[in-house]
């Protein structure tokens, strides 16, 4: 078991539960609809942005770590809970942020992780029963009871039957119910459902038969008291690389958002809605969602939108650019021993795993693909440089990866190429995304309310 080293701000500071029962005291006043914005991204320089912009907003950072990312093993990030809680608790101090923070789980279930899925369901649930006990001793106060993913011999055209879904999320919060009792800590703010694919609740019909399922079981299993404040669906938001021909380059683009499916998944949330189960409407891929589309999900009642890409992306996209400026002042020098090669060994590491880009593979009318497995190497630079981009923070915690980060941003220095570059980039996230995002969601000012 991983040494508990509890986190220090979670003895005395707001929880998830605190920061819901605040927001829809907020809504009940008739003042603003308030939807809390949710950073799910373990990237230092993202985080400082977050960090930075939450200080000087007044706001109350919620970070939400994944399964693939955070984990019992380490996952992409190389952290476990616990880890990762003191690393953004040293990031906030060298930001000078001293608030609260919330910490959460997203997408915690059986088979989140790719390579689980040769796993036995026994097998599988034990591990994440394994992350829950970790979670709740490093202060995670939310924690998103996924059971929508499943083993492909569980699927039944190509979808989880729903009551398997159900029965899942429900084993889920009842251990960590059994576990909170035994640590003797608050209550958790549970997050239910999914906007994958696999899930089936890509409905409102599937949606308010999971509902019901989960509702019924939830009262079989004497588990009333328990919070479940969110809940997931699919509302057409997909994550696509565009290319623009006029400038060559491909960017990552929110399409598909049906903001009127939010109000017709709030009405069949409502019929299930208690005084322990809100049910409050979440929004995942809300990244690159557009003014409008916020302003939407305020009007219909969402209670919270994640966001992980648009704050990542921006450090990994300057990141490319200053390495083309690092070769060429280095190649007049007669220095290319020096180059960093953060590109080549980026792509190197995203070439190992296939599973962190393949399905994210843009149309691109200059490639085509051969049979077989592909790899990276086979894409045009433009394409590589974008799957870099979108798909590279799961690679980028890499030792290697790290290390030849670290020499650029270096030799940036040195080459007189920028003074700051790592400010450069915090300023940027926390400028053009991170203090946006709060004020079109309404949670600035919060630090002394709550």
């Amino acid at each position: 078991m991983e040494n508990r080293d509890p986190n220090p701000r979670s003895l005395s500071q707001p929880t998830m539960a605190h920061l819901v029962d605040h927001l829809m005291q907020i809504r009940a006043a008739g003042r603003e609809k308030p939807v809390i914005v949710a950073f799910c991204f373990s990237d230092d320089l993202a985080l400082k942005a977050c960090l930075a912009g939450c200080r000087e907003a007044g706001a109350i950072p919620v970070i939400m770590a994944t399964m693939n990312q955070v984990n019992s093993d380490g996952g992409y990030s190389g952290l476990t809970a616990g880890r990762f809680v003191q690393k953004v608790n040293r990031l906030a101090e060298e930001s000078g942020y001293d608030g609260p923070i919330i910490f959460g789980r997203d997408h915690g279930g059986p088979f989140i992780v790719e390579a689980h899925k040769k796993w036995s369901r026994p097998e599988a649930m034990a591990w994440v029963k394994q992350n829950i006990t970790q979670d709740l001793e490093a202060g995670f106060t939310c924690w998103h009871a996924d059971g929508t993913s499943g083993r492909d011999d569980e699927l039944k055209a190509a979808q989880l039957p729903v009551q398997v879904i159900a029965d899942t999320t429900l084993e889920l919060i009842e251990f960590c119910e059994q576990e909170r009792d035994r640590l003797k800590i608050g209550p958790i703010a549970y997050e239910v459902g999914s906007e994958e694919q696999q899930g089936g609740l890509t409905t409102p019909d599937g949606m308010d038969r999971y509902l019901q399922a989960l509702t019924s079981g939830l009262r079989e299993r004497r588990l009333g008291q328990a919070r479940i404040d969110f809940a997931v669906a699919q509302t057409g938001t997909h994550m696509k690389l565009h290319y623009d021909k006029a400038t060559g380059s491909f960017e990552l683009v929110q399409n598909g958002f049906q903001p009127q499916l939010v109000a017709v998944l709030d009405e069949i949330a409502e019929k299930y809605r208690s005084e322990d189960q809100k049910f409050l409407f979440t929004q995942h891929y809300s990244d690159h969602m557009t003014p409008a589309d916020a302003e939407a999900l305020r009007r219909f009642g969402a209670g919270k939108a994640n966001f992980g890409p648009e704050m990542t992306m921006p450090e990994l996209k300057r990141l490319l650019a200053w390495e083309y400026e690092e070769a060429a002042m280095l190649k007049k020098a007669g220095w290319l021993h020096l180059a960093s090669h953060f590109r080549e060994t980026m792509l190197m590491h995203l070439d190992q795993r296939l599973d962190f880009w393949q399905k994210f593979i843009p149309e691109d009318p200059d490639f085509s693909k051969n049979s077989g497995t592909p790899s990276i190497f086979e894409f045009a630079p433009h394409v590589q440089d974008a799957l870099i981009v979108f798909r590279g923070r799961y690679v980028k915690s890499q030792p290697a990866c790290q290390a030849a980060a670290e020499k650029l941003l270096d030799n940036l220095i040195s080459l007189g190429i920028t003074e700051h570059p790592r400010q450069a980039i915090i300023s940027e996230i926390k400028t053009n995304t991170v203090l946006p995002r709060l004020e079109q969601f309404q949670m600035t000012d919060l630090l002394d309310k709550i």
